[in-house]
């Protein structure tokens, strides 16, 4: 099953498009009234959810496959704080998803705005979640063949 992680980065970039995005389309159907949006947010969330699990699943194969060559670099504290964070991400990701559906059957604009900053929270460790992804590919060539 190590082949799963070469799975990791296309897996990643769904999650992270499909949460931030789904987060905006949100904030822009509050702001403009539009229920359209907020059924899209509803659902990019939800998907992007499954993707955050996905992702994790994933990286844990990723991880496997570089960490003997890494240990004692720099990259390879990068590489322990995104998997700490990568095992609680998805946890926190679900929960934001489960809070918007169930505003989707119990609408409440008091909870609805909580949920906006829960998401813009969420959205902003997904992100930062992904810049030290990028981190470890980009600045140190982890999991790049030479």
């Amino acid at each position: 099953m190590d082949f799963l992680g070469q799975f990791h980065p296309p897996t990643v970039h769904f999650a992270v498009a499909l949460v931030i995005t789904g987060v905006l389309f949100d904030i822009a159907g509050f702001i403009l009234k539009k229920d359209s949006l907020r059924h899209a947010g509803l659902w990019t969330i939800i998907v992007g959810a499954i993707a955050v699990w996905g992702a994790m699943f994933t990286g844990h194969y990723a991880e496997e496959a570089v960490e003997d060559y890494i240990k004692g670099t720099p990259a390879y504290s990068i590489l322990e704080e995104h998997e700490e964070i990568g095992e609680i991400l998805p946890w926190i990701v679900t929960f934001t998803a489960a809070f918007r559906v169930f505003l989707n059957f119990r609408p409440n604009k008091k909870l609805f705005i909580l949920y906006l900053l829960a998401g813009l929270i969420t959205a902003g460790i997904v992100g930062f979640q992904g810049k030290l992804g990028g981190k470890m590919v980009y600045e140190h060539g982890v999991g790049v063949k030479k």
